[in-house]
């Protein structure tokens, strides 16, 4: 026993450890080991031995001071009695760290971000496309900036025209915006060919910029244009802005503002002043347009508007989910033990234990790594949900050990020995789980990982050390009010009633272990369809569409159908040739005739809505070998596709659909491969660089990015939990059968999710929750199978059948782990209340997940499998078997 809890204990810091030295000032490490997969593998199994080998030289080192009389005490009973003689100095630590962590929790929102973009590696070929573009067509710009939509029946009338002026006019009053640098509309481009109109007619720059402002506010849309034609403004410079800024069919007109500073790394809407102007930007709107009227809708969108959106939906959700999840922890476990004040103990002290995480984290966002809000609102589901679920499952059979007689010292040591273990393994499971996550190089999950690993660390250690001591300090009092008296008569009543009648979790158990073949062939019956709608369920790509009804999202739907949702993100072809391909302002004929083949190709696939390039500046080929030609706006468009060092060529390619559906993706692909074959038949492309980049092609790179480490992820974790199963249960088959048990889980709750989402919702399942969601259920998921499989053991060990010992086992522990499972049901339900589709995602599946786990797969499942096993089910390595058999009479006997 003392040396699988030092593998624990080891494994659970060394991963924690890893958590940590993976952030410190070693991108180049975690984006080595994601890209090494034999690394990786040596650096766990490496981890792995580590603990067992510590754990094995511990246990002999135990072994050779234990008296060579009588069985060993336990490891855990050695932390219960700890826990009997220092419980005062346990409560006063805690309180002590609680102290200490609560004013730095207070201040974790400063650093907690909205921001997820980044990590995706530096070796993709989008991210190639990206720096190229950068370092070939530098544009100065700013550093964000918003979009502002507004939406009328005729978005040039006057009242629009005169609103976009004041919106104009008070963004730009020194102090109303944060680091403004430029309001851009259709009118503000018409003010500078106005002024350079009457400049050139003789006015002085300042009385033609008065005469300007004065021609836009006094004439109508029409007669501004009329005033454009005769300063002889060309038409197609005219037509170009109107398509820029004022959508086809006329009902949306677009205002860019842009900022001279960026959000910071830990920006939100409550403490960054960038994100803030999102805010005072549609508070100025509603003032115009309660003052003055204007367009019938507005939208404040772009990156920067999602981000506070993102912060301020974060903030709506923890204010609806912190008082539903700490309901449902009340109300079901106030059921389970028919008790007012016993719900509120676990609470309580849970509560403490998510306070000094709080403060944990805020040191490491400060110092380490930014922390993201969807880590926090994750952080208080899990954190109350399991932290609850080990407070109440030790609880419990402290209950059940006072309902067999035993006195309160007792009844601490029995539950800390027996289900301390239980825990600690669970954890040390959980913990595994969310440490693979930090091999990932997409932020939002290595900041899971890092904040709930340790928030779950805490949890064990308040659980083991925290509640059996405030249990010494109680007693039954923790029932109350079934305490003194009452308890006394509630014993003898369970003790009466267990005796006489079997109850719900027997009968169950008791079928499933005389019907084994028919369990598990209903078992394989359910399993094939929801393994074919797992396969083939089809997810999303598009992060953005998760923040429902933000007026952000919806700007950008409005933006996608008013301008074409290929308009929203371009995708990027950059042909670097290796010589020259301007000669005399002209483009050579090697560079026309190669572009144009590769213009031509991509533009006959499907999804392309235009093309455009050196040879197509407008989406019409041209004769760009001979510039004089053309027109002079031709010529700049050339000019302007055309890279610094006159060898990068930029082919712009529009979609119909916007990019971020998987048919964009897949045009993607299919432009790459394109690309490759025009290589292999084109001589005159083969020796170039060709990188496609843009908004689809980083999705489709960071979606392939992101499978494959998690594909790395998954033989980690299972491997990983595995090894931890077999160090615990002593069992090969006991092992396979909880990583097995818990897969059936996943694959179920998987596919509800995608009917419920994509068919009833009709909102779809972003790709990444599956991925997610294996990690997450592999972790907190095997927690019954965990509870079960060590009670089972235990039962063994005291000489049961094993068939015996499964129904005793499922017996006993059926009503808690039930209880447990609806209590962490409830509590990661609650995500279902979020905006963000991401965690309503997660919710439903894990929740389902956790809830058919408990009450089909550990009530009816693993009876049946160990009744199948039958001696069989505690075969496993000699030195860590548990239950062994005597060959001649093939009774069981424990191994101390």
């Amino acid at each position: 026993m003392v040396g699988i809890v030092v593998f624990l204990l080891v494994l659970a810091l060394g991963e924690l450890l890893a958590l940590i030295l993976n952030y410190q000032n070693n991108f180049f490490l975690r984006q080595y080991v994601s890209d090494n997969f034999a690394l990786t593998v040596e650096m766990t199994a490496g981890l792995l031995l580590v603990a067992a080998g510590v754990s094995y030289l511990v246990s002999l080192r135990m072994a050779s001071t234990q008296p060579s009389v009588g069985a060993r005490v336990p490891m855990f009973g050695r932390v219960g009695s700890f826990v009997g003689r220092r419980w005062k100095l346990i409560i006063i630590f805690w309180i002590l760290l609680f102290v200490a962590s609560l004013p730095l929790s207070l201040q974790l929102s400063k650093v907690v971000t909205s921001n997820t973009s980044g990590g995706q590696s530096s070796t993709s070929e989008s991210e190639k496309a990206a720096n190229l573009l950068a370092q070939e067509f530098p544009q100065p710009k700013a550093n964000t900036s918003a979009i502002i939509l507004l939406q009328e029946g005729n978005a040039s009338d006057d009242s629009t025209k005169e609103f976009t002026l004041r919106l104009e006019q008070r963004f730009l009053v020194p102090g109303q915006l944060n680091s403004v640098e430029n309001v851009t509309s259709i009118y503000s481009v018409f003010r500078a060919f106005l002024t350079g109109c009457y400049i050139g007619s003789g006015s002085s720059p300042p009385a033609a910029a008065v005469q300007a402002n004065q021609t836009l506010w006094s004439k109508t849309f029409t007669q501004i244009l009329a005033t454009l034609s005769s300063c002889q403004i060309p038409v197609p410079l005219v037509q170009g802005v109107l398509q820029n800024f004022i959508s086809p069919d006329k009902t949306v007109m677009l205002v860019l503002v842009e900022f001279s500073k960026s959000p910071g790394s830990f920006a939100s809407a409550s403490n960054d002043p960038i994100v803030k102007n999102v805010i005072t930007m549609r508070n100025i709107i509603s003032e115009l347009k309660s003052q003055y009227g204007g367009p019938s809708q507005t939208y404040v969108t772009g990156d920067l508007a999602t981000s506070a959106d993102s912060s301020l939906a974060s903030d709506r959700d923890l204010s609806l989910i912190e008082p539903v999840t700490v309901g449902a922890i009340l109300i079901l476990s106030g059921l389970f033990f028919f008790a007012i004040a016993t719900p509120f103990v676990p609470l309580t002290i849970v509560g403490m234990a998510l306070i000094i995480t709080e403060g944990g984290l805020y040191l490491m966002g400060k110092y380490i790594i930014p922390i993201q809000d969807t880590t926090t609102t994750f952080l208080f589901t899990i954190m109350l949900g399991v932290g609850t679920d080990y407070s109440i499952f030790l609880m419990a059979r402290y209950r059940e050990e006072r309902v067999e007689g035993r006195d309160k010292a007792a009844a601490v040591q029995t539950s800390v020995t027996w289900s301390g273990e239980s825990i600690a393994t669970s954890a040390t499971t959980v913990i595994i789980a969310f440490g693979a996550m930090t091999i990932s190089s997409f932020t939002l999950l290595q900041s899971i990982g890092v904040g709930l690993g340790f928030g779950v660390l805490i949890a064990l250690l308040v659980s083991l050390t925290l509640i059996p001591s405030f249990i010494l300090i109680a007693g039954d009092r923790i029932f109350w009010p079934r305490s003194g008296k009452r308890f006394e008569n509630y014993a003898v009543k369970a003790r009466k009633k267990r005796s006489e009648r079997p109850g719900y979790f027997r009968r169950a158990a008791s079928f499933s272990v005389r019907r084994p073949a028919l369990v598990l062939g209903l078992t394989v019956l359910i399993s094939i369809p929801a393994i074919y709608i797992s396969l083939t369920g089809s997810t999303s790509y598009d992060f953005t569409a998760g923040l429902t009804h933000t007026e952000s999202v919806d700007g950008l739907a409005v933006l996608e159908k008013s301008f074409g949702a290929g308009q929203i993100g371009p995708t990027q072809v950059l042909v670097q040739f290796s010589g020259t391909i301007l000669v005399d302002g002209n483009l050579t004929k090697f560079a026309q005739a190669s572009l144009e083949t590769l213009s031509q190709s991509i533009g006959n696939l499907s999804n392309v809505k235009m093309v455009t390039g050196p040879t197509r500046p407008n989406g019409v080929l041209v004769n760009a070998t001979n510039m004089r030609t053309l027109t002079s706006l031709d010529r700049l468009a050339i000019l302007g596709d055309i890279g610094k060092d006159n060898r990068t060529a930029l082919v712009t390619v529009l979609f119909v659909d916007e990019p971020f559906t998987q048919r964009s993706l897949d045009t993607v692909s299919h432009i790459r491969s394109l690309v490759r074959t025009l290589r292999a038949l084109e001589p005159s492309l083969a020796q170039d660089t060709i990188l496609v980049g843009g908004a689809s092609a980083s999705t489709l790179d960071f979606s392939s990015e992101t499978v494959g480490q998690f594909n790395t992820m998954r033989i980690l974790t299972v491997s990983a939990i595995f090894l931890v199963l077999l160090v615990v249960l002593g069992s090969y088959p006991l092992a396979i059968t909880g990583i097995l048990s818990i897969g059936l889980s996943i694959t179920w709750a998987y596919a509800a999710t995608l009917l419920f989402f994509n068919n009833v919702l009709q909102s779809g399942v972003l790709f990444i929750i599956p991925l997610v969601l294996f990690l997450l259920l592999y972790g907190i998921g095997m927690d019954y199978n965990i509870f079960i499989l060590t009670r089972i053991r235990e039962e063994a060990q005291k000489g049961k059948e094993t068939r015996q010992a499964v129904v005793d086992a499922v017996d006993r522990t059926g009503g808690i782990i039930t209880a447990l499972a609806l209590i962490l049901a409830g509590a990661l339900g609650s995500l279902l209340l979020s905006s963000n589709r991401l965690l309503e995602g997660f919710g439903f599946a894990i929740a389902l997940a956790v809830v058919l786990d408990a009450m089909v797969v550990r009530t009816y499942l693993v009876p049946a499998i160990m009744s199948m096993l039958g001696q069989r089910a505690w075969w496993g390595p000699n030195r860590l078997r548990r239950v062994r058999f005597d060959k001649k009479n093939e009774t069981q006997s424990a191994n101390p």
